[in-house]
């Protein structure tokens, strides 16, 4: 697959998740260059007085050298970026 089809397959993928695949109570996660993984589960989706979508999160967030998650947030991503960095789903 050449890299034009998969940037287009990821577009068609963000496009389906800007559609409303994102739902309050659903987990997405991250994995960073040092291994810590960042959980987000959704709290809110609601449009700003603009009419742009945003999510509003909780995040956990497991560090390699720590032996206890920790929680941050709430938080808040416009959907568009959060679909960017938050690309799979976890949990049922």
């Amino acid at each position: 697959m050449s890299m034009e089809e998969n940037s287009i397959f990821d577009g068609i993928s963000l496009l389906r998740r800007r559609k409303g695949q994102i739902d309050v109570g659903a987990q997405f996660e991250r994995v960073r260059d040092d291994l810590t993984v960042e959980t987000a589960k959704v709290l809110s989706v609601k449009n700003d007085a603009m009419g742009i979508p945003h999510v509003r999160y909780a995040l956990t967030i497991k560090k390699p050298q720590r032996p206890t998650p920790f929680r941050e947030g709430p938080r808040l991503l416009g959907l568009e970026a959060f679909s960017a960095a938050y690309r799979v789903r976890v949990g049922s």
